[in-house]
């Protein structure tokens, strides 16, 4: 059998030898053109894929089985979101006791699924961990009339539902990545008695915030005049706004990826990437759609309207919308590397609600960031290294970030990268200030008045927009009309293309590819021609690069230079006014709130339990030290051990009230612990549960005290005359 694709007698009959220059182009040759075949069957599949996803309302990526228990077109106010428990995989057991999690996926877009369509996920790592999981997903398209109000107020009632069916265990985790960040948040902050810890992924909510010459969506609105152009696209949609422009907006981004590197990425390594890429391309390529009036809300309350951090953000009905509800501790995943939510857009919330982290423990809250250095947007919910260890952090770190006094944190991860398998993943938590958030990107008071009169006139265009043109576009509101508007979007177009019912020719790459892969050869990566062929390929790629940068420089400058101008802003009378409003309280409110603070702290002083004195100890050892995770945990083993009777919900709070009274008053904390030992004889209990959380630490954990903390506890034993055996 010939080694090329092509049975070319000649050149394997003939006695004339090629010459290494003629044997390395035939065989690149033969490589090119199987790898061309592949490449285009694996296209063939995405479009046939795209059809099949598109053409299912129902259709999810999820790599897991579930059942669904609450549907949202079933409420008084229909919506298309809906509730699922998720089944376990073969040889994985979930306890009903633990606490349970919920992950919810962004409609932004495309279809559901993409928190669970891996094994190392969000959904995987929470099952792996024994943790009952649910999901809330959507279908593809809005039921009649359905407006963001209506989804707000109606997903409430799914959170309402794990909790009945969790009533005895610690209060659920939810978990919302991207759009859902904020969607979690506003059923959180209707009904934050039932929530424990909220982690948003790579989530925006502040979103004027940002650094020039970074991140340039944030001036799409104003580039185009406000939101008057999302009426006009679901106007040409009959009343239908299309998710493929949200996802065009993201790959214009990046051009040389969305236009070469994605594609060339796949050819290249045809012969191990394309299940991947499939994989990806089913979630990517599962086009949903919106009502108009639903995008329009969220473009012009958040985006451009910047409102959910000013705390005065109101439904129609009278619904506050304030993040400062939440009384769980909320941890946001942020990084670097992210073009869609940058840390400055989701961290810098932090910032816009609460003037320092004073502010923050007075009002008795816990905020944690988590910052990646490098993985994009989309990496943050697909990348497996994530899934691996900072998702993984976030299932174990729960009952920690549970018992943190109230403050501002952030978790670190220890364990380098690529050592994840060898064991638990160590990390700790690093107090933070408001400083340290604004460093992340924090916007000057002439940034702040362009964007606000960004909003001013966004506003007054789209009214005009609503009165003089919308009218015209009644004749469009026709199913048959929507439906081909639709199947015409360039985007959806570039995957129907491949597709064997709308291109028979594609038929021809589903009967070569199987004789190719029968007959496949690969080449050294020393050959010449691949190495020419790769250095185009960068060349194409840098030159990409170089044009989007340039295309950055001047869409952010025509948008200062606009947006920036006296005469503009005079125009909209944002000249003189205070450009953006951040909640901020009165030194009155400060004191009153710092009060009712310290009361609470008053009420826990004195030491009355085992527990309450073992906490004390170790944390008046821990002292103004970095919080290392496993210890919390190691504490909340023994404490489950010395009281079983205790709920872990209690466990969580007698070790929160702890450090808040260390914190508050380290000299008083240690002295009504002498006293509670010298008043009856606990000396003896203390040590015993003592010596027990030092055996979890060696034996769960493999861990000794640090120097500084053998050095406090022995001043300590001394102090309290008790005798600690420190190994």
């Amino acid at each position: 059998m010939s080694n090329s694709f092509f049975d070319n007698e000649l050149l394997n009959n003939t006695t004339i030898p090629l010459s290494p220059m003629a044997k390395e182009f035939n065989e690149y040759i033969t490589d090119f053109s199987q790898r061309s075949i592949l490449f285009m069957d694996t296209m063939r599949k995405r479009g046939n894929e795209m059809l099949d996803m598109t053409t299912d309302d129902h259709a999810t990526v999820l790599n897991f089985d579930y059942e669904k228990i609450m549907d949202g077109s079933s409420f008084d106010q229909p919506i298309n979101y809906w509730l699922a428990r998720m089944l376990p995989p073969n040889g994985i057991t979930t306890d009903n006791h633990k606490r349970p999690y919920v992950i919810q996926d962004p409609r932004a877009g495309q279809g559901p699924g993409i928190g669970g369509f891996k094994k190392d996920s969000e959904i995987g790592d929470a099952l792996k961990n024994g943790h009952p999981v649910y999901f809330i997903g959507f279908n593809s398209r809005p039921c009649e009339n359905q407006t963001y109000e209506d989804i707000i107020r109606g997903q409430v009632k799914f959170y309402e539902k794990i909790a009945e069916l969790h009533q005895d265990s610690p209060k659920m985790c939810a978990i919302g990545n991207c759009a859902a960040g904020y969607l979690t948040m506003f059923s959180a902050m209707q009904r934050p008695e039932i929530f424990g810890p909220i982690v948003i992924a790579g989530s925006p909510l502040s979103y004027w915030n940002g650094e020039r010459g970074k991140n340039p969506m944030r001036y799409a609105g104003g580039l185009v005049g406000g939101s008057w152009v999302n009426s006009l696209i679901g106007d040409l949609g009959g009343g239908k706004f299309d998710g493929t422009y949200l996802i065009l907006n993201f790959d214009l981004l990046n051009l040389s990826n969305f236009l070469w590197t994605k594609q060339y990425d796949l050819f290249a390594n045809i012969d191990k990437d394309s299940d991947r890429y499939l994989q990806f391309e089913k979630w990517w390529g599962d086009f949903i759609q919106f009502n108009t009036p639903e995008i329009k809300w969220l473009v012009d309350k958040l985006f451009i309207g910047n409102e959910l951090t000013t705390g005065n953000l109101m439904t129609k009905d009278g619904i506050r919308l304030d993040p400062r509800n939440i009384t769980s501790p909320l941890i946001t995943f942020i990084s670097d590397g992210d073009n869609i939510s940058p840390p400055a857009q989701s961290a810098g919330w932090i910032a816009d609600l609460y003037k320092d982290a004073e502010e923050i423990k007075a009002r008795g809250k816990t905020i944690i960031y988590c910052l990646n250095r490098k993985v994009g947007h989309l990496a943050i919910f697909t990348a497996t290294k994530v899934g691996k260890r900072e998702n993984e952090v976030f299932v174990e770190n729960m009952d920690s970030m549970d018992v943190l006094a109230p403050g501002l944190y952030e978790l670190i991860i220890d364990t380098p990268e690529g050592e994840e398998e060898q064991g638990k993943i160590r990390s700790h938590y690093e107090p933070r200030t408001i400083e340290d958030i604004k460093a992340l990107g924090w916007n000057s008071e002439d940034d702040d008045r362009a964007f606000a009169t960004v909003a001013k006139a966004s506003n007054a265009f789209s009214f005009m927009y609503d009165t003089l043109v919308h009218p015209m576009f009644r004749m469009f509101a026709k199913d048959q009309y929507a439906e081909t508007m639709k199947k015409m979007r360039p985007l959806r177009l570039s995957y129907t293309l491949f597709a064997e019912t709308i291109n028979p020719w594609m038929k021809i790459f589903a009967n070569l590819a199987p004789k190719v892969q029968d007959k496949r050869t690969t080449i050294n990566n020393n050959n010449p021609f691949l190495q020419l062929q790769n250095q185009y390929s960068e060349y194409i790629n840098q030159n990409l690069q170089k044009f989007t940068e340039l295309r950055d420089q001047v869409q952010e400058q025509v948008f200062f230079n606009f947006w920036t101008n006296p005469l503009v802003q005079k125009f909209w009378g944002t000249d003189s006014e205070k450009p953006r409003f951040t909640p901020s309280t009165t030194q009155l409110d400060l004191d009153k709130i710092t009060s009712e603070y310290n009361d609470e702290i008053q009420k826990h002083v004195q030491v009355n339990t085992e527990l309450s004195a073992l906490f004390r100890l170790f944390g008046l050892a821990q002292y103004k030290k970095s919080f290392q995770e496993f210890r919390i945990r190691a504490l909340i083993e023994a404490a489950q051990m010395i009281a079983p009777e205790l709920k872990l919900q209690d466990v969580h709070e007698v070790i929160k009230h702890q450090a808040m009274i260390i914190r508050h008053d380290p000299k008083l904390a240690l002295s009504e612990l002498k006293k509670y030992l010298n008043t009856q004889n606990h000396k003896d209990d203390l040590v015993k549960n003592f010596n027990l959380v030092v055996s979890i630490f060696i034996g769960n954990y493999g861990a000794e005290f640090r120097p500084e903390t053998k050095a406090q506890l022995a001043k300590f034993s001394e102090e309290l005359g008790i005798e600690l055996t420190i190994l």
